[in-house]
């Protein structure tokens, strides 16, 4: 599975099938999963993120390697080579109306159930768990590292680093013996991926940082019409 559908199977509540608490806002989600994509494209070498100088925000650009076979893989990088910009900018871009798509594709494999919900006059789609042994091996795996402090792999750090910028990882990982502040700080280290390398450590950053700081600071982009800044970072 891609970080993406990771990201949306453990943020739907299994029985219910909404997203829980604080990811209800459907902006919220498209920020994560932006950050999903960025972080996915970084993984498998299609973009580089780095900075000119210290004090000018990173930006992301295309690498020259293949196109990925996902589809939202394939429209962001789209996105992507119209011109340098900042995660901050992007992440809400790229991530724009995914989580149902993603939903609909775990769906398909069986792993959710797509339900339509009357609620007073409409109808929701919800998105109730149809097979729990594709979630509970991803629980165990973060548990195992927010909880007991095993060090993550490149994927699960990932996924922590992105459940940390959108303050999820402590409400969706609990443990009577561990606090959730202590959780919470854990994925905040967690978060700087020291246990990356190189361009790879570079990318999950700013990918954290952009989905933060568009999940605290407002949905705004910065952008204004196609020929508008991205909300910071200096020229090229």
């Amino acid at each position: 599975m891609t970080i993406a559908e990771d990201l949306v199977l453990l943020t739907l509540d299994d029985v219910t099938g909404q997203p829980v608490k604080g990811l209800r806002d459907m902006s919220k989600r498209d920020i994560l999963l932006g950050g999903a994509l960025l972080t996915e494209l970084a993984l498998v070498g299609a973009i580089d993120v780095r900075r000119k100088a210290f004090f000018l925000s990173p930006k992301v650009r295309p690498v020259a390697v293949g196109v990925p076979e996902d589809y939202c893989l394939q429209q962001a990088i789209t996105i992507i080579r119209e011109r340098p910009r900042t995660p901050r900018a992007l992440v809400g871009r790229i991530g724009h109306e995914r989580f149902d798509y993603f939903a609909g594709v775990l769906a398909g494999r069986g792993v959710l159930r797509r339900e339509r919900r009357r609620a007073f006059l409409s109808t929701r789609t919800v998105w109730p768990v149809a097979d729990s042994r594709s979630k509970q091996p991803l629980r165990d795996q973060i548990s195992s590292v927010l909880l007991h402090d095993d060090l993550p792999d490149q994927r699960t750090g990932t996924l922590i680093a992105l459940l940390s910028a959108v303050n999820q990882a402590h409400r969706l990982f609990v443990s009577p013996s561990v606090p959730p502040r202590a959780v919470k700080k854990r994925a905040q280290r967690i978060a700087r991926a020291d246990w990356a390398a190189g361009a790879v450590r570079d990318a999950i950053v700013a990918a954290h940082d952009g989905v933060e700081s568009r999940f605290y600071g407002g949905f705004s982009d910065g952008t204004f019409g196609d020929g508008g800044g991205d909300g910071g970072g200096g020229g090229d």
